[in-house]
């Protein structure tokens, strides 16, 4: 009996009343659009650095308007575009709505402008303009747009859309630190590889007893690898002290 009242027990109510509690005595800190920011950054690089598709990732419970919002914050069109299309394909498909769907086309339509894509622009603030006439952007968007095209290329089909990743971002060795993060080591060329070499190393007099076993693994720039500097015993010590201090 008891045992059944302890599965039925609603253990929610304390829940939400304990965290109230703490939160009206500023205990609790709810997360903050900071917070929000921090993490879809975050969220960027990983998708960045493992070339992880926009569609997939959003199928999970990430929002991709949130995203989406947080990239065009940091002026990063390049994810803005990506993330914002796939938020208004499952826009289409929500009921109800998480997001309205005149606030997704005019971030889309933005981002889709600053990446050279005018008349996909102007197509879709014209959508968003029917669906919110009273929006306070729309129609002067419009406008804009249909005066940077100035009557060309406004018939026909539209282009397929230009989303370029800015490759400047002060980061010269960005594209080889994320191979390397996905696994992928640049290739070194035969003639260099027949000159690496593996050796024990002894400059230091301990080191005499116990030499560490190195291997070149490329010169340029210089890689080494060294082997059994650990035992097994160690390693687990190491890990076993460091484990509590990050959360594991």
């Amino acid at each position: 009996m008891q045992v059944e009242d302890i599965m039925r027990t609603n253990k929610a109510d304390a829940f939400i009343k304990n965290i109230t509690e703490n939160r009206v005595r500023s205990q609790v800190k709810f997360p903050a659009e900071e917070d929000l920011s921090g993490a879809a950054a975050a969220i960027l690089r990983l998708q960045d650095v493992y070339r992880l598709d926009t569609a997939d990732l959003s199928n999970g419970v990430i929002m991709g308007d949130k995203v989406g919002r947080a990239a065009y914050n940091d002026r990063d069109y390049y994810h803005t575009l990506t993330w914002m299309q796939v938020a208004l394909n499952r826009l289409e498909n929500e009921d109800p709505k998480t997001v309205g769907e005149d606030e997704v086309l005019e971030y889309l339509a933005f981002s889709l402008y600053q990446q050279g894509n005018i008349r996909r622009a102007l197509a879709l603030t014209k959508r968003l303009a029917a669906i919110a006439p009273n929006h306070p952007r729309a129609k002067g968007n419009v406008k804009w747009y249909e005066d940077m095209l100035d009557g060309k290329d406004m018939e026909g089909d539209l282009p397929p859309i230009i989303n370029k990743r800015v490759e400047n971002d002060g980061i010269v060795e960005r594209d080889a630190y994320e191979a390397l993060c996905r696994g992928e080591a640049p290739k070194i060329p035969p003639e260099e590889e027949r000159k690496l070499y593996c050796y024990l190393k002894m400059d230091k007099p301990f080191l005499r007893l116990g030499p560490i076993k190195v291997e070149i693994l490329r010169f340029e720039p210089l890689a080494v690898l060294f082997k059994e500097v650990l035992s097994e015993y160690e390693a687990e010590v190491i890990k076993a002290t460091a484990t509590p201090k990050v959360g594991c």
